[in-house]
């Protein structure tokens, strides 16, 4: 039998209950991946490099086993490292920007009401940090590309051609 002991107060279904921790749970979540994305996700940790300088070792690797695969010389390796090194000098200096834009999705979340325009502005942050973040990856590869001779580039092509067939 299913009686509600106080009449004058309506019984609450335990659906609506459970609903409503679902909705909560959901926006909580959306929110803390949304604030990850924007701070810490895998592009600021070079995709799952947990350590700082892992990920800066791995590409110096990477490309230092790359270049000595199509002969590039000491002074090639020498100039493309320099480029590196400028992408990750303003890969870090972006790290205030990471932890403000991530405060920022917090208070507005977390006052009486959701700011929904805070929301917007710091994904319009996101994405903006994101396209310059691009434009600066695609000039060092192109002042990569200027540094090796016609026949390294081709070398290069063939293995990452290589590399993304395995």
């Amino acid at each position: 039998m299913d009686t509600n002991p106080n009449p004058t107060t309506p019984k609450r279904s335990w659906k609506r209950r459970g609903l409503v921790a679902l909705g909560i749970t959901a926006v909580l979540a959306g929110a803390v991946g949304i604030a990850w994305a924007a701070a810490v996700g895998p592009a600021a940790l070079g995709h799952g490099f947990c350590k700082p300088g892992m990920a800066r070792d791995f590409a110096e690797f990477r490309i230092h086993k790359a270049l000595q695969k199509v002969d590039a010389s000491p002074a090639q390796e020498q100039q493309i490292m320099a480029i590196v090194d400028g992408l990750f000098a303003k890969h870090r200096a972006m790290a205030a920007v990471h932890g403000e834009m991530h405060q920022r999705l917090l208070v507005a979340l977390m006052g009486p009401t959701v700011d929904r325009a805070a929301i917007e502005a710091v994904r319009q942050g996101a994405v903006t940090r994101i396209d310059q973040g691009s434009k600066d990856l695609a000039k060092a590869v192109g002042d990569i590309a200027e540094i090796l001779t016609p026949a390294q580039r081709q070398q290069l092509a063939a293995l990452a051609k290589e590399h993304m067939q395995q």
